[in-house]
């Protein structure tokens, strides 16, 4: 049974509805586009307002009735308990010449915000007990970059891990800047949480291609998996993608949408019900232009920072104009921690649902990714 307060309540919002709708109507594209035309001049064409990257066309406006909705693509809350909503963990990464050096710069980001660390190796580096030294991998992420040999590097994690945290649970991933060595991630099996098979998604000329030539090789990967006698669930949850950010906001973080959802496509087809969910690490490198000092890249990393949280990244690194420069190393590591603590980015799942542009772009991408990704893997 209403009360007399609830439907008075109602009768007022209905009202302020009724006005609001009487005062500023809704719009169709079309009101959009006669108005823009009225304005053009020059002989310029609505056609020209289209925008135009990567191979995606998108117009300048849209309305509800023009959006192909995805609901695969919208992201779920986190299931960390204290990060929020839309959690991301706030990882600098650590450029490693001297081990004892590296070692130090870590602790000191994890002393001062930072959630975990990426570590990018020199070609043939060996000593993990050095370079993770006083650092709580259960507790904090540990991540590699890897070029050339990596057999005794891979060796002396397996040692230190075994040797410091037993079988707790490591989260730590392993981005190959070359070919993996399967037969060195197959002996991390029984450590949850370790992603040993991440791929490097490379620029390309289209976003489409883009993602189409990332999955190609993820499922590759878990295809030598399985032949190393992995399951098809402990093969695909190796897998963890490392995708550097471009300077469009709404793209970027379209492209990672699609990313998570068409990886969950994949899943589906090896019939995985995963409890190991994709990790997507995101790294905005340093822009530096004489045009814009002296803050010029703090301003490109804030934005594709925006853009990589909103898109859904699990993990984050700003890269600063200059890792000498203490300050600037600092205000990168800081500036996610902004946007979380200060901005409450991590206060909504998926802030960008609903949008229009964003729906829109989605579900073009998505479609035209899986069509040349199925294309790839029948060539």
């Amino acid at each position: 049974m209403q009360t007399k307060f609830q439907l008075e309540s109602r009768t007022k919002i209905e009202f302020v509805k009724q006005f609001v709708e009487h005062i500023f109507p809704a719009q169709s594209t079309q009101n959009w586009a006669t108005a823009a035309a009225s304005e053009l001049e020059n002989g310029s064409r609505l056609e020209d307002l289209r925008i135009r990257k990567e191979g995606l066309e998108w117009n300048p406006y849209y309305s509800a009735t023009d959006v192909k909705s995805w609901q695969a693509a919208r992201l779920p809350a986190s299931s960390e308990n204290f990060g929020g909503a839309r959690h991301w963990l706030n990882m600098p990464r650590v450029l490693v010449n001297d081990a004892l050096q590296a070692n130090a710069q870590a602790l000191e980001h994890l002393q001062n915000g930072a959630d975990g660390i990426v570590f990018d190796l020199p070609a043939e580096f060996e000593d993990a007990g050095k370079l993770l030294e006083g650092i709580q991998m259960p507790y904090c992420a540990t991540h590699f970059f890897i070029s050339g040999k990596s057999e005794r590097f891979l060796a002396s994690l397996h040692a230190f891990a075994d040797e410091k945290f037993v079988k707790e649970s490591i989260n730590t991933n392993l981005y190959w800047k070359g070919d993996p060595d399967f037969s060195q991630i197959v002996k991390f099996r029984e450590r949850p949480n370790f992603r040993g098979a991440g791929v490097l998604v490379a620029n390309e000329e289209t976003a489409a291609g883009q993602l189409a030539t990332a999955l190609l090789k993820a499922v590759e990967r878990v295809e030598h998996l399985k032949e190393l006698g992995l399951s098809a669930e402990e093969a695909t949850s190796h897998i963890s993608f490392s995708f550097q950010l471009g300077n469009d906001f709404f793209l970027e973080a379209v492209k990672l949408r699609v990313l998570r959802a068409l990886w969950n496509a994949i899943l589906v087809a090896y019939q995985v019900n995963s409890s190991n969910p994709l990790f997507i690490y995101a790294v905005s490198n340093a822009r530096v232009s004489a045009a814009f000092q002296p803050h010029g890249n703090l301003i490109k990393e804030t934005y594709a920072a925006m853009a990589a949280i909103m898109g859904g990244c699990d993990g984050l690194t700003l890269e600063p104009e200059d890792y000498t420069n203490s300050t600037m190393v600092r205000m990168a590591r800081n500036t996610s921690s902004v946007l979380r603590a200060e901005s409450f980015f991590s206060l909504v799942a998926d802030p960008l649902a609903g949008s229009y542009l964003v729906e829109q772009l989605t579900k073009e991408l998505a479609d035209e990714a899986w069509k040349k990704f199925q294309l790839l893997t029948n060539a």
